[in-house]
């Protein structure tokens, strides 16, 4: 999270809970000690007060902020349920769509690949199913979900799409 302030923030690393305010330690009564972080503004306690505070101090990591903390938002509406014919249609397009992408981006996975090569299977995953679901959007777009098929125009325009995008990351394909 970030504070426009660029507010410093606390992270205790055992408890994992974060605070805005520095880290306190119950004192021996009921005054709570401040533990020191190299961004008090009182600094300037003596080394030997410092020692006791020192294994409690390591439990905190500090954290910079420049933006507030995101406020949690309602879902987002759900989209009408479509009717089983519609979800299986759009099911098979999509496998069959996935089999042409897949099939497409295999050259890039391979050793003697010049450009965009990827060097992973989790990246080649990774990218077969964002190009599959983006191009099935793409898709949808254009056609209702019943008239939705791959054919070998779709087959070249995928083809092409994929060549330019793989294009943009030059000889080694690094995930953004």
């Amino acid at each position: 999270a970030v504070v426009s302030t660029q507010s410093t923030g606390f992270y205790h690393a055992i408890t994992r809970e974060t605070q805005w305010d520095p880290p306190t330690i119950e004192g021996s009564g009921a005054a709570k000690q401040q533990i020191e972080t190299p961004a008090s503004p009182t600094h300037t306690t003596p080394k030997k007060q410092q020692q006791p505070l020192a294994k409690k101090k390591r439990e905190y990591v500090e954290m910079n902020y420049h933006s507030p903390p995101k406020q949690k938002t309602e879902a987002p509406a759900k989209v009408p349920d479509m009717d089983p014919a519609m979800k299986r249609a759009l099911a098979e397009f999509k496998g069959q769509l996935a089999k042409v992408v897949v099939n497409n981006l295999s050259k890039y996975n391979k050793v003697d690949c010049k450009e965009g090569r990827i060097m992973d299977s989790n990246d080649f995953k990774y990218i077969a199913r964002k190009l599959t679901h983006g191009l099935t959007e793409k898709e949808m777009q254009r056609k209702s979900a019943t008239e939705l098929c791959v054919t070998d125009s779709l087959k070249q325009r995928v083809r092409l799409y994929i060549t330019s995008y793989m294009s943009k990351f030059g000889p080694i394909y690094h995930r953004t």
